[in-house]
């Protein structure tokens, strides 16, 4: 699936875009697929992972994607990487760390267990994050894309590989009740109540 995003980014950048592409996978299957489309429709919001999870929603016709994979060229930034928390994608492949700009490596956006304990109604736990999956390639793409721009973003360190090999990052554990399921077992004792209270109002009333 990385060997397609590194399709997707260099397509983006014939369109004159910048090299970013990513790729959504369910259960096996390819469900979304996009290019930055930043450049062309003028709007600094439509990053390749934003493109990709709206698509994937409108194809599963859910909001969730637990059982979802993004794929993508680098990672994501802190606003692709908020709506990936919130959709409740399970895991997060890129081949390129972003150490300056990045929603796992430098704001802390991805592995925040805060969001999903204090906030469960919103943001699903932590996806497992596999980093470094096929880096190099993924350099090389962006070194045909600019090549002084790409010497100069490497040396500052604003994006690259920081290891030879994928390295996977454990997701954290996914609870087995949901939160709508926990408010209705939490409910359920003062609902039995108000029944009981409304059947004898009712019974007095017949008397």
């Amino acid at each position: 699936m990385m060997e397609r995003c590194l399709e997707l980014a260099q397509r983006g950048v014939d369109k004159g875009e910048l090299p970013f592409g990513a790729v959504i996978v369910s259960r096996g299957q390819v469900v979304a697929e996009a290019t930055n489309c930043v450049s062309s429709e003028g709007d600094v919001t439509r990053h390749a992972e934003l493109v990709a999870i709206s698509d994937a929603q409108k194809v599963l016709k859910r909001k969730r994607l637990q059982d979802c994979t993004l794929y993508t060229v680098v990672e994501p930034c802190p606003m692709c990487s908020f709506p990936a928390r919130e959709a409740r994608i399970g895991r997060v492949v890129f081949a390129l760390s972003s150490p300056v700009m990045g929603g796992y490596s430098k704001w802390d956006v991805l592995k925040d267990h805060d969001l999903s304990r204090k906030l469960p109604e919103v943001f699903g736990p932590p996806p497992e994050i596999v980093s470094g999956l096929l880096s190099a390639e993924a350099e090389q793409v962006w070194r045909r894309w600019h090549p002084l721009a790409w010497h100069i973003m490497k040396r500052r360190g604003c994006i690259g590989a920081l290891t030879d090999l994928p390295v996977r990052h454990a997701a954290a554990p996914r609870s087995a009740v949901s939160w709508s399921a926990l408010v209705a077992f939490i409910a359920a004792p003062a609902l039995s109540v108000s029944r009981a209270i409304l059947r004898s109002r009712g019974g007095s009333s017949r008397k």
